[in-house]
């Protein structure tokens, strides 16, 4: 397993890219404790990822995403990556953007750093930064997300209820006037899924929409930890899995 760097495009789809599977009004519309271990001030996440084959220069990067502060469960995330050229065309490969001229690329960078309210300051090649400041709902029932409803926290959507079921569908239209669907795979009866030297119980969460990159993305998800994995297929046919560690694991 090696260390990856999440920036650009891969920060939108693979570290700061929460998803729902039920819509709400509200964000205490998840219940439960949120005083948890998980959402603690100071909290830091460090992502790592399997790929095949394995890029060593998407290593070439150094990156941070905390937790700043907790309001009853509505944690604030802050992210900041550093990067250079060599990462970035390498990034491109793995996203099946290499082949894009810049005429199609930049707009759909761009329309990602908008979406998810990235900033990123490319003024120096060696060295471009990547930040980014986001919310997510989190309590010991679940997770809920505001990217697809434009980062506004009066609409939050949920990204897994730990009770679920296997079947739940939910099918919404997000804030960009996209159709989204988003179901229930599977749910450990046991603990299977490897994270780190741990074996634990989770839940999958399949997304699929009309994007321009990605085939689908799935999120795996544990009643303790929270987010732990994130599956993304491009429609170039590759993967990038990720493993999520939370703080003091």
């Amino acid at each position: 397993m090696k260390r990856f760097y999440p920036s650009l495009a891969s920060i939108v789809y693979l570290l700061l890219y929460l998803v729902a599977c039920q819509s709400a009004t509200d964000p205490n519309d998840i219940g439960g404790t949120t005083n948890l271990d998980l959402t603690q001030v100071g909290g830091k996440f460090p992502i790592y990822v399997e790929t095949k084959p394995f890029n060593k220069n998407l290593e070439r990067i150094n990156d941070s995403t905390v937790i700043t502060q907790n309001d009853n469960g509505l944690v604030t995330f802050y992210h900041r990556s550093t990067f250079d050229s060599v990462f970035v065309r390498a990034l491109d490969t793995a996203l099946g953007m290499e082949a894009l001229p810049s005429s199609l690329k930049l707009p759909i960078i761009y329309a990602y750093l908008k979406h998810f309210g990235a900033t990123l300051d490319t003024t120096n090649k060696a060295k471009m930064v990547l930040t980014a400041e986001y919310k997510a709902k989190i309590t010991s029932e679940g997770i809920q997300e505001f990217f697809s409803s434009n980062n506004d926290v009066s609409k939050p959507h949920t990204l897994i209820k730990y009770d679920w079921a296997v079947g739940n569908v939910y099918e919404f239209t997000n804030s960009d006037g996209i159709k989204v669907k988003r179901t229930v795979a599977s749910k450990s009866e046991f603990d299977d899924y490897v994270l780190g030297f741990f074996k634990i119980k989770v839940t999958k969460v399949e997304e699929t929409k009309d994007d321009p990159l990605v085939e689908k993305i799935t999120y795996i998800a544990n009643h303790k930890f929270g987010l732990v994995g994130v599956l993304v297929k491009g429609k170039n046919g590759k993967e990038t899995e990720l493993s999520i560690f939370p703080p003091n694991m």
